[in-house]
């Protein structure tokens, strides 16, 4: 049987991100004997290339993989499939899961998978393969004969060890953005996340298990096997990034990773942290094993809307403590940033920028909120009426929302002047005390201009506002000091 993973990537233009949830889907099914192809969907959809996959192919199921953004791309594509193939349609995701009504309604897709995929599609795949009934297997909704089959969810996967390292072949690794242009190797080494910030998907996955067992580490040994398989088969990476939410959730397990790391990877890498886990121990460790590049999410420097809009209970002075403990040792910051959240005033975007002035990342990364469905900042837009039928492939271009507080016009502004701002700021705050507040106070005067809706229409309308404008938003890295920026608008 010949499986098709379809991954739709519109941001990206060239080349695209590798996903590890669905190299991992792969390596489950081929490990069981099944034939995985891939097909990358960058940018706009080219029907021609598409079908002509299909016919080269001649795939059994079709397994698309989307997220909220990507959703109003997968009917014209599930379309195309179902005109010129006999696949059944599958589609997974995030977005699936937390919308899986909205996912089923659509006239092409034969079947939703909710929750985590490897035990679910091995179990459709092997169903489907020896002609037994498909309709009853947990995590799937299947369409049949005009009634959607609504299953339960099965457990998670309980140990992590046991499933195999994700597929970097099928899925063309080295000619992915991370390794063909970023020159990097990335990695998951936990599921789940205890946090519950309002505007992340987090909350509402756990809410779907129950919160039991939700969050899971593999061994730091396991781990450390992929990392030098990885590194064995592309010697072209020069670093490695670990894209788990918490890396040093555990500090135990972290003390144990740092340590392995250090004595049997030479490489540098990089990981996420938040502000309330990090200290001066954990900096010194990560320091110790090599790590050249820390993400803190900051989301909003205004304490209000931390902790009353975006549920994120974490103080300003802890958040300043963790660059600052990574500072100490040497230790290259980044800070995540949201600007256009609901009920957000221009002053409170400001306390963003300035607190970032103050703590001075290396890189400031700056998205627009996006109210993703399941979360309760959605259900919140949608009850205050803030949501429009506005649609974004991206949480760099626009926002989707319309409010009192602040502007569409006035959210695009600040997220593309965001940084200039940042540094500006930063500037007064290395001046003597009384000459740094004059100049705090001169510098936000002239910023009196991002709040003319005229003026900012009659920018976004010239040459070089269009010209300037991403098709996707940036995307950073830094090894040993110099910064790689792609898609800088």
């Amino acid at each position: 049987m010949k499986v098709a993973f379809v991954y739709i990537d519109p941001s990206y233009r060239i080349m695209g991100p590798f996903h590890v949830g669905i190299g991992s889907l792969i390596a489950y099914l081929r490990r069981r004997g099944y034939e995985c192809q891939f097909f990358h969907v960058l940018g706009d959809v080219d029907e021609g290339e598409y079908v002509d996959f299909l016919r080269r192919n001649r795939p059994d199921v079709v397994a698309f993989s989307i997220v909220t953004n990507t959703f109003p791309h997968l009917a014209p594509l599930a379309r195309l499939t179902k005109d010129h193939s006999k696949a059944l349609t599958i589609c997974g995701g995030i977005h699936p899961t937390l919308s899986p009504e909205e996912v089923i309604s659509l006239k092409d897709i034969d079947v939703v998978c909710i929750g985590e995929g490897e035990d679910a599609l091995l179990e459709f795949c092997d169903n489907l393969g020896a002609g037994k009934d498909i309709t009853g297997i947990p995590n799937l909704w299947v369409k049949k004969d005009g009634k959607v089959h609504r299953n339960p969810l099965r457990p998670l996967v309980d140990d992590l060890d046991t499933l195999p390292f994700p597929d970097r072949e099928v899925f063309p690794y080295e000619k992915s953005f991370d390794v063909g242009f970023m020159g990097r190797s990335v990695y998951m080494a936990s599921r789940g996340c205890p946090y519950n910030c309002n505007y992340c998907c987090n909350h509402a996955v756990k809410q779907l298990y129950g919160g039991n067992g939700y969050i899971r580490l593999r061994s730091v040994e396991n781990l450390m096997e992929e990392v030098e398989m990885v590194t064995r088969n592309f010697p072209q990476v020069d670093y490695n990034v670990f894209h788990d939410d918490l890396l040093p959730l555990n500090k135990k397990w972290f003390e144990y990773f740092t340590r392995e790391y250090s004595k049997r990877i030479k490489l540098p890498f990089e990981m996420n942290c938040q502000p309330n886990l990090m200290s001066r121990d954990i900096a010194q460790m990560a320091r110790s094993a090599g790590c050249s590049l820390i993400r803190f999410g900051v989301e909003s420097g205004n304490e209000h809307m931390r902790r009353n809009v975006l549920d994120r209970q974490v103080s300003t002075r802890r958040i300043t403590d963790a660059f600052s403990f990574c500072d100490e040792v040497g230790i290259k910051t980044l800070s995540y940033n949201m600007v256009g959240l609901p009920f957000e005033t221009r002053a409170q975007i400001l306390d963003t920028v300035k607190l970032n002035a103050r703590v001075k990342p290396k890189v400031i990364h700056v998205s627009i909120f996006y109210p993703y469905h399941g979360t309760k900042l959605f259900e919140v837009c949608k009850k205050k009426g803030l949501l429009t039928d506005k649609h974004t492939d991206s949480y760099f271009e626009d926002t989707v929302l319309e409010q009192t507080s602040i502007s569409a016009e006035e959210v695009r502004a600040f997220r593309r002047l965001f940084e200039f701002l940042a540094r500006l700021y930063s500037r007064c705050y290395k001046l003597p005390p009384f000459i740094g507040k004059v100049a705090e106070k001169i510098v936000d005067i002239g910023i009196l201009p991002i709040t003319n809706r005229r003026i900012l229409r009659a920018w976004e309308k010239t040459p070089w506002y269009k010209a300037k404008r991403a098709d996707a938003g940036p995307c950073y890295t830094l090894v040993e000091g110099k910064v790689k920026v792609w898609g800088q608008d």
